[in-house]
C-alpha cells in the first residue's frame, strides 16, 4: 500500500531504502565527506521533482549558476524547459562576490554571499510565495549549509535554519541540505541535525538513513554515475 505521508523522490533505488520516499514537507540532511556524492544526489532530487511537475528551488553557495547548470546538463538534466515554465528558481550566493554588478535575471536571484543570511531568507520567502500560487508543495536543494557555518557564527546559522525549516514545513517544502563531514565541530553538526526529520549519511562507498520511519537502517553501497546516484538495495 502506498504511504500518503511520503513523497517519492523519483530516484528509484533511493525510494526503495526510504520505504517509499521522503516525508511530506520533510527536512533531510545529506552528511558526508567532500566528493562522496552528496552534490549529485541533491541535484538529482531537484531534477526528478521537476520531471514530476514539482517546482524546485536550488540555493548555491559554493559555485555559481553557470557552473551549476553545466554540471546539471553534463548529467543529462536539461533545464531549458523549466527555466521557461517557471518551475525552477535558483538563489546564487556565490557569483556576486566576484562580480558585484550582477542583477537578478530570469530564474536566478543573486545574494552577495553566504554570510548574508537575511538576504538569503528574504529571497527564499519571495520565491516560495510565487510557487505557492502554482503548487501545493515544492522541493528545495541547499548546497551547502557548511558554507554558512564557515562564514557566520554557528548560533546565527542555527537561528536561520530554525526559522526556514519551520517555515518550509508550513509551506509544503521537501528539502535536502548538504553538510560536509570533517569541517565542523560535532556540536554544531548536531545543532543542525536537531532540526532535521532525517539524515542520509555517507561513508566511503556506502550510505544509510537515520531518523526516518520505515527507512532501511542498513548501510547500502552506492555508485555515483553520470546520471546521478544509484543505491544498491
Amino acid at each position: 500500500m502506498p504511504n500518503d505521508l511520503l513523497l517519492p523522490t523519483g530516484i528509484k533505488s533511493l525510494d526503495e531504502i526510504l520505504g517509499g520516499g521522503l516525508p511530506v514537507a520533510g527536512n533531510v540532511m545529506l552528511y558526508g565527506e567532500p566528493l562522496c556524492g552528496k552534490k549529485p544526489l541533491v541535484m538529482q532530487f531537484i531534477y526528478e521533482g521537476l520531471q514530476m511537475n514539482i517546482p524546485g528551488i536550488f540555493v548555491l553557495t559554493d559555485y555559481g549558476f553557470a557552473e551549476w547548470k553545466t554540471m546539471m546538463e553534463g548529467s543529462g538534466w536539461s533545464l531549458a524547459e523549466y527555466e521557461k515554465n517557471g518551475l525552477l528558481q535558483v538563489i546564487d550566493c556565490y557569483s556576486k562576490q566576484f562580480n558585484p554588478a550582477l542583477v537578478d535575471e530570469g530564474i536566478v536571484a543573486y545574494v552577495g554571499g553566504s554570510s548574508d543570511l537575511s538576504a538569503i531568507s528574504m529571497q527564499l520567502s519571495g520565491l516560495q510565495e510565487q510557487i505557492a500560487q502554482i503548487a501545493d508543495n515544492h522541493r528545495l536543494g541547499f548546497h551547502s549549509i557548511s558554507s554558512l557555518l564557515e562564514t557566520n557564527q554557528p548560533e546565527a546559522v542555527f537561528r536561520f535554519m530554525q526559522f526556514i525549516t519551520g517555515k518550509f514545513r508550513r509551506m509544503g517544502t521537501t528539502a535536502m541540505y548538504v553538510v560536509e563531514k570533517g569541517m565542523h565541530e560535532e556540536k554544531h553538526v548536531k545543532m543542525i541535525e536537531h532540526l532535521m526529520d532525517g539524515v542520509v549519511e555517507f561513508q566511503e562507498d556506502k550510505l544509510h538513513v537515520r531518523g526516518l520511519i520505515g527507512a532501511s537502517p542498513s548501510w547500502h553501497k552506492y555508485d555515483v554515475t553520470d546520471a546521478g546516484v544509484k543505491v544498491k538495495v
